[in-house]
């Protein structure tokens, strides 16, 4: 991401209505997040990365086996 900003509020209230409302700044409307929950989503993203990634790292290693003549065939729980 971007142009991203932290911004502090001095109450929970100014906080929940800056994210529920967003604000306007030069004729745009400006969407806010917490930072907690973007750093969370980062983290989520993150943990999909990893998992995609292991399951490509276990094809290919099915793969090199079935082309080793150590396996019939790829497990399609991978595929």
């Amino acid at each position: 991401m971007d142009n991203r900003w932290v911004v502090k509020v001095n109450s929970e209230e100014a906080a929940q209505h800056l994210v529920s409302e967003g604000f306007q700044l030069y004729n745009r409307h400006i969407l806010i997040a917490r930072y907690d929950d973007v750093l969370q989503a980062e983290y989520d993203e993150y943990q999909e990365y990893l998992a995609h990634e292991m399951r490509l790292q276990l094809m290919r290693q099915g793969l090199k086996e079935v082309a080793l003549g150590l396996a019939e065939d790829v497990d399609e729980d991978l595929m």
